[in-house]
């Protein structure tokens, strides 16, 4: 959406709060939060003349977020594919079974989101760079066609990647360009680390790395690890490596155990694996969505135990499968 929090219509962010039973005094507290503001720019000493705001919530409040997802929840009311709010970001996505069905029902819900915007007035980004765009997630060999998808007036963008809270999702799914990017993004910084070593303390260096690099490499890990890959393995754990041979100033060639030892870190596959197991055994525990525990064999789930899960080993006829 183009400029969503500033504008959302006051009246109508009132009559939405009015049909979620929101009445009385805090109706009016909401109200009088909204009303009475005022803006006006100021350039070189010279300030233009003041004027009203009739829209958009305030930014940098509490409040602020939350009225404009108020604002936006009915949204995904009577669409027919799946929706996915983040923000002002909106995600639709069909699996296709029958490539003219998905794209039938994604053309309809793209009409109704963009009657839905000109009733609240609201309006999608403008900007070329990010209009909506079409990836097609699939393995398969075969190459099969797909109608095109038309919003707003204008046919959809196929790209073969799209950025999703911070996640590059490539249309094989293999993640390659995601890991791509990060490493290329923390080699930089290990560089920047190295012209550190002389001008701050090690404890100091620790905490950059920490702090600045290996989020890059932790963010996502554990989808897109491949724990049966050395090379895969190798490759991600060079980072770190180097960035404690930064933080040291000891001679490329050094014993990494030894290395991790006197600085205090694990390797990364070591970190993957434990985020993995932690995030498998909240899915078993069903403390993530439903949908990710719906996927595990029932084999598995049916033989857990009250003190403990019992998780056989199970075949895996892919290697991506076997991954996951």
């Amino acid at each position: 959406m183009s400029k969503a929090f500033d504008k959302v219509w006051h009246e109508g962010l009132i009559y939405k709060l009015k049909t979620l039973g929101i009445t009385g005094k805090l109706l009016m507290l909401l109200k009088c939060f909204l009303s009475n503001r005022k803006q006006r720019v100021v350039i070189n000493g010279q300030k233009s003349n003041w004027l009203n705001i009739n829209a958009g919530v305030p930014q940098g409040s509490i409040l602020g977020p939350l009225l404009f997802l108020i604002y936006v929840n009915d949204l995904p009311k009577n669409l027919k594919s799946t929706v996915k709010l983040f923000a002002d970001d909106v995600s639709l996505f069909s699996v296709v079974h029958n490539p003219i069905t998905s794209a039938n029902e994604l053309n309809y819900d793209l009409r109704k989101i963009n009657e839905w915007a000109y009733n609240w007035k609201m309006s999608f980004n403008p900007d070329p760079l990010k209009q909506a765009i079409e990836v097609l997630f699939s393995r398969k060999r075969t190459v099969v066609n797909h109608p095109d998808l038309i919003f707003n007036g204008n046919k959809l963008t196929r790209s073969n990647s799209q950025k999703h809270l911070g996640m590059i999702l490539d249309e094989k799914l293999n993640f390659n360009e995601h890991i791509s990017v990060k490493l290329s993004q923390a080699r930089k910084l290990v560089g920047s680390l190295r012209k550190l070593y002389h001008l701050i303390p090690r404890k100091s260096l620790m905490t950059i790395y920490k702090s600045f690099i290996r989020p890059h490499l932790d963010f996502g890990d554990f989808i897109y690890d491949k724990p049966n890959n050395d090379s895969f393995c190798n490759k991600i754990e060079s980072i770190q490596y180097n960035a404690a041979l930064a933080i040291t100033g000891c001679i490329k060639g050094t014993s990494r155990d030894k290395l991790y030892s006197e600085v205090g870190l694990e390797s990364l596959k070591d970190r993957r694996w434990y985020r993995r197991l932690t995030t498998f055994y909240k899915i078993m525990k069903t403390k993530f969505p439903q949908y990710l525990f719906s996927i595990i064999p029932k084999s598995i789930i049916g033989i857990q135990t009250r003190s403990h899960l019992n998780v056989p080993l199970f075949n895996s006829r892919t290697e991506q499968f076997k991954n996951y």
